[in-house]
């Protein structure tokens, strides 16, 4: 899957700084909605992680369906044709990837002009840029689009794929080998085959993104330079590899990277799923 692209996936503060107040340009803020309304980039409307996600479901971070993602894109004031920057916080981790999450969930919403804030509102103060608190209120359009249904698979898919397709696991090491269990999993391990990519690698200690040579380096090692081939990720609950697999395609051009959304605590529900635990694959 390949889409149209005006802006660049990671885009900086200068070019927000330069850019904020175009007609088409949305800039949505991840965090909640007490850091969010104690300043963020002037313009900008709230959107934090329970936005992006089913909360009826059973499975935490479900994605919603169609209609509801399409109204909540809508509410935002996010148009078709918008370019949209996501901007976030650099806390932990957790935080970074609430913007990828968000972002991902966009594209699959079928935006092509979508982009995240590289170093994150963080960034932004940091540079004395200016901020506004309180809170801004969207003119609501009517959003229609087209899913990109084929970012996602399901575990029959995976279970079907085992060592066919490379199969990234981006939980951290500790959960990956097990010395760790989750706690909305209920076994620990990781589905056989996969191998570790953690979400935290990423960014710097600075909550800036990896040069895109790095992260090329990170991603080929594990699973090669074809670009078309499948590629499937998960992690525990979808946020970090979400997070990679919008890196993977609209960095780095794999057109096939595809999130596996139930993720571990999905596979770990079932007593019949194979987990593999202390050892590395």
């Amino acid at each position: 899957m390949t889409h149209a692209r005006s802006i660049d996936p990671i885009v900086s503060t200068e070019w927000l700084a330069d850019n904020r107040t175009d007609d088409d340009l949305v800039v949505v803020d991840a965090r909640g909605p007490t850091a969010y309304e104690d300043g963020h980039v002037p313009g900008a409307v709230n959107a934090p992680k329970w936005t992006w996600m089913d909360a009826e479901a059973d499975l935490l971070l479900t994605l919603p369906d169609a209609e509801d993602l399409f109204e909540t894109v809508g509410s935002l004031g996010i148009a078709p044709d918008s370019r949209v920057v996501v901007v976030g916080g650099t806390g932990d981790t957790f935080d970074l990837a609430d913007v990828l999450n968000a972002a991902d969930t966009l594209v699959y919403a079928g935006l092509d002009d979508v982009a995240v804030l590289n170093g994150g509102y963080t960034k932004w103060i940091d540079e004395e840029r200016p901020t506004e608190d309180g809170a801004v209120v969207p003119t609501q359009t009517e959003y229609s689009g087209t899913l990109e249904a084929g970012m996602f698979v399901t575990k029959a898919d995976v279970e079907s794929s085992l060592w066919d397709v490379p199969l990234l696991d981006t939980r951290s090491p500790e959960a990956y080998f097990g010395a760790m269990q989750e706690d909305f999993t209920d076994r620990p391990g990781h589905i056989p085959g996969a191998t570790c990519l953690p979400a935290a690698w990423l960014w710097t200690d600075e909550g800036t993104f990896r040069e895109p040579d790095e992260l090329e380096a990170l991603v080929e090692g594990l699973v090669g330079e074809d670009r078309s081939q499948k590629v499937f990720l998960y992690c525990g609950a979808s946020p970090f590899s979400k997070s990679w697999r919008y890196v993977m395609q609209e960095v780095l051009g794999y057109e096939n990277a595809r999130v596996y959304n139930g993720a571990a605590q999905e596979w770990t529900q079932d007593p019949e799923a194979p987990l593999d635990c202390y050892c590395w694959e």
